[in-house]
């Protein structure tokens, strides 16, 4: 059946375009400053989120050749790794909202912006909402597509949506630092340009799967909640409560 449905019997090739984002996206802030201090945190991440693509680029191969045993062990490797990056991308995202909020104090303290302990908590929480939106959206794709591990045509599915997160941290940067812009035409954001793409691929394999006559209702789902998240993203951030939810998940631990 995947044979006839090439997008997915041939998803491996299609995730092989993951490495060059990767390497356009993190060019600048990673590999050009590898050997440059930094925190331990930020270099297992890399390691777990590059075992993650190669994943997502090795498992439709072992499907396509028919190693269906290899795949489904490697299938359950992931029940540790994708933990274990959910938890690394967790402690980035701290980080950074640490290291974000305690420049501004900095700079308050300095007399170089105006801003009170109530303003820097909200500009960090507003600051780490694109972070926290890849990481739920991850999170939320990962576990349906686990969830329906059975149904082939459905597990393919989810996994593209899960893969497409990859494309918020790696296009965002391509744009910032590779183009160096700040805005898009427009004066939009930079996110958009990901959630565009991710919109858009959904989109169109929707359109492949109602044109061919096949069920259409997990892309539907995950296009749905792409735009539903992405609504979310552009309204709730810098809200009172975005605000105390980000600072209650960020505070430091007993």
């Amino acid at each position: 059946m995947l044979k006839s449905y090439n997008i997915y019997y041939n998803l491996g090739y299609w995730f092989l375009l993951l490495i060059l984002l990767v390497l356009a996206g993190f060019y600048t802030s990673y590999f050009s400053v590898f050997f440059h201090p930094k925190p331990l945190i930020i270099h297992i991440h890399f390691v777990l989120m590059a075992l993650w693509i190669s994943l997502l680029i090795i498992q439709p191969f072992l499907i396509k050749y028919q190693k269906r045993a290899i795949h489904r062990m490697l299938g359950k490797i992931s029940y540790v790794l994708i933990p274990l990056i959910l938890v690394s991308t967790f402690l980035m995202i701290r980080f950074s909202y640490y290291r974000f909020s305690n420049d501004l104090h900095q700079q308050a303290a300095l007399g170089l912006n105006q801003f009170n302990t109530e303003q820097i908590l909200k500009q960090a929480a507003t600051f780490e909402a694109i972070a926290l939106f890849w990481l739920v959206v991850f999170a939320l794709f990962y576990s349906l597509a686990v969830i329906n591990r059975r149904n082939t045509a459905v597990h393919s599915r989810y996994m593209v949506a899960a893969a497409l997160t990859v494309l918020g941290p790696t296009v965002d940067r391509i744009i910032l630092f590779g183009f160096k812009l700040e805005k898009l035409p427009g004066s939009l954001p930079i996110e958009s340009a990901a959630f565009f793409i991710a919109d858009a691929v959904l989109a169109l394999l929707l359109w492949k799967d109602y044109t061919n006559k096949r069920p259409t209702k997990t892309l539907r789902t995950a296009l749905i909640i792409y735009l539903t998240g992405q609504v979310l993203y552009f309204t709730v951030p810098g809200t009172a409560i975005w605000t105390n939810l980000v600072t209650f998940i960020m505070k430091p631990g007993p």
